[in-house]
């Protein structure tokens, strides 16, 4: 491993760290939410937002960003932790987060920048995902769509639907 690889591996890290951190004091202060959902996958979307994803902040609606979908809305604090600390919306905000008038509520919503997708019904995630990645081919854009399911949406048939449909039209 190379000098910057470590450099990076220990960015990601703390990066790993201090989200799992944010997501307990906004639940915590929230008096609910769900911290399992979202502690299960700090590691993966640390790796998209901060590694491997297009997307700008200052420009949240850039044509040519790459997408994130998390089908499992309820892990909201995630995506508010991990949008929060990539510039999208002060992170002090994550303290109003399921309070009346916040942008931050317990399932994504348009509102807030950064959000793509308003996590809604277990299962439908994926299918979104890949009406995104068609439209992007033929559109003939690079962007990529990335979805993030739960274990128990798995297996609701419409998210099988969309894998077989993902498959049909050869999408990566």
């Amino acid at each position: 491993m190379s000098f910057l690889e470590s450099q990076q591996l220990v960015r990601l890290t703390e990066l790993s760290k201090n989200t799992r951190k944010l997501i307990l004091e906004a639940v915590t202060e929230a008096g609910s939410g769900h911290p399992g959902g979202s502690l299960s996958a700090v590691e993966i979307l640390v790796t998209l937002y901060f590694y491997k994803m297009k997307h700008d902040p200052k420009n949240p609606s850039w044509e040519d960003r790459d997408r994130f979908i998390l089908s499992k809305g309820h892990a909201s604090p995630l995506l508010f932790a991990i949008l929060a600390q990539a510039g999208y919306f002060p992170i002090e905000e994550l303290k109003t987060y399921r309070k009346i008038n916040s942008r931050l509520q317990g399932h994504p919503d348009f509102k807030t920048p950064g959000v793509e997708y308003p996590g809604g019904s277990l299962g439908i995630g994926l299918s979104v995902a890949v009406g995104m990645a068609l439209a992007a081919r033929l559109d003939n854009k690079s962007h990529r769509i990335y979805a993030l399911l739960g274990d128990g949406e798995l297996q609701e048939g419409q998210v099988w639907e969309a894998a077989m449909t993902a498959a049909k039209y050869r999408l990566d």
